[in-house]
């Protein structure tokens, strides 16, 4: 099912479909169970469905593109995994603008100086344009910090040291 999901999030990022209407979809029926149960329920109809859909998914807060796309997903039985397919949408968009999405752990606050450093950093190491940052305080880190951007992680904390220092020491 994940790979269905990255299908239809891909899908949606290249019909242009706005991603604060994905998450508005993801909201409502995360909010409302029977909605949810509704959509996914083998028991109602394909019809059922659509019907549901065209009731609770109205323009102009749903154009009729993100209307037909839910119909689609539930069709295919994969609207349970909505949220990933707008995370995805959201990560082909980051990426086609060369923007690349990082946390900063820390201990001590990082100033702007510092701040701009790393994010000049990660443009130059991930061959990208922007970076969001998102700052995380983590005081178990004893110092330093650890900036994660996509699967690699930069470990430059007092803790990192000691745990690289102690397995060098004992192998």
């Amino acid at each position: 099912m994940i790979e269905k999901a990255r299908t239809y999030g891909t899908v949606l990022f290249k019909l242009g479909v706005p991603f604060s209407m994905g998450q508005e979809a993801v909201r409502l029926i995360e909010e409302n169970p029977a909605l949810k149960e509704a959509l996914i329920s083998p028991v109602v109809s394909k019809k059922q469905r659509h019907a549901v859909i065209e009731k609770v998914f109205r323009e102009p807060e749903f154009s009729d593109l993100m209307i037909r796309f839910l119909k689609k997903a539930c069709d295919s039985g994969c609207i349970g995994h909505l949220e990933d397919m707008i995370r995805i949408a959201r990560d082909c968009s980051l990426k086609a603008q060369g923007i690349i999405e990082a946390e900063l752990h820390y201990v001590a606050a990082p100033n702007e100086t510092q701040i701009e450093g790393i994010k000049k950093f990660l443009c130059k190491n991930h061959n990208k344009k922007e970076v969001i940052l998102t700052l995380v305080e983590d005081p178990s880190l004893m110092g330093g910090f650890i900036v994660k951007a996509g699967n690699i992680e930069y470990d430059y904390s007092l803790k990192g040291q000691i745990d690289r220092l102690s397995h060098a020491v004992v192998g």
